[in-house]
């Protein structure tokens, strides 16, 4: 049985100039070095540099293109915005023309639109006019149409109507404008405005990241209070006791003895003082958010 005769010497191929050679240092060093080799090279740079400049080229001419494509796209998106702009002006002049307008009658008391020979009495709100003339508080469309009622089509002259929310918001969904002498009302915006209180620079620090004070922690232990050198403590590192909190501990021993205090006065201060003392407490711990 036949056994496929494979080589000890591994090869390697060249892209350049498509050959194969042994896999040693040496044999590539000189097939490098060889000019065939460095000819490959140098076409191969020239065709890479070639196509760098063609696709270069390629996009700037792409770049004009889109431009040029883009500035005739907004030209002609300018021209229709403008054509209908036009359209939908001249639709609204007609419209207005349509509705025509209503005039104050000296003679009559009534609002008069000689448009569609109607008139209107402010007063109780109703349309005299019509085949046959007769008064009506919602005159047929086909005789007054929707666009010519009173505060949508404009008025001049007369009396201020009274305020009708109605009517208001009918003039402000038709977009007609009123003239000199009247309006159809006025409409109100509510705006709602929110405000931000002010926060507790202190509200975001817990219990574990309280100062430290001669070591202890809390409002009990001269957080908050005591003076701006280190609180009830001395240069020496040890801690203080004034007259009143000796008197404050005596008391308090001789209570626990069965004693009594030597003067009703005194203990009724040391009660106060212990009173804005765990005022003073609750606030402190509040503020660093332990109650």
């Amino acid at each position: 049985m036949t056994e496929k005769w494979k080589s000890a010497q591994t090869m390697h191929y060249c892209e350049l100039c498509r050959c194969w050679l042994n896999d040693s240092k040496q044999s590539m060093l000189n097939h490098e070095r060889g000019a065939k080799h460095q000819e490959n090279l140098a076409r191969k740079l020239r065709e890479m540099a070639k196509k760098a400049d063609a696709d270069k080229l390629a996009a700037k001419q792409l770049e004009a293109a889109m431009g040029g494509i883009e500035a005739a796209a907004a030209a002609a998106y300018a021209k229709d915005a403008a054509a209908a702009e036009e359209a939908e002006r001249r639709a609204r002049a007609a419209a207005a023309a349509a509705a025509g307008s209503w005039e104050w009658d000296q003679g009559s008391n009534y609002y008069y639109n000689e448009q569609h020979r109607w008139y209107y009495d402010p007063k109780t709100k109703w349309y005299y006019g019509g085949e046959p003339v007769a008064w009506a508080q919602d005159p047929p469309t086909a005789s007054l149409p929707a666009a010519a009622r009173f505060g949508r089509a404009p008025h001049v002259g007369g009396p201020e109507p009274p305020f009708d929310p109605a009517r208001a918001k009918a003039a402000a969904a038709g977009g007609s404008s009123s003239g000199a002498g009247g309006g159809a009302g006025v409409a109100f915006t509510t705006v709602k405005k929110v405000v931000a209180l002010p926060q507790h620079p202190q509200a975001l620090i817990g219990g574990h990241q309280m100062h430290h004070v001669g070591g202890k922690i809390g409002g009990a232990k001269g957080v908050g209070g005591g003076s701006g050198e280190g609180g009830d403590e001395d240069g020496s590192g040890k801690r203080k006791r004034d007259g009143a909190a000796v008197a404050a501990a005596g008391a308090a021993k001789g209570g626990a003895a069965g004693g009594k205090p030597a003067d009703p006065a005194e203990a009724a201060a040391l009660a106060r003082r212990e009173a804005a003392r765990q005022r003073v407490q609750q606030r402190t711990q509040q503020s660093f958010g332990l109650s």
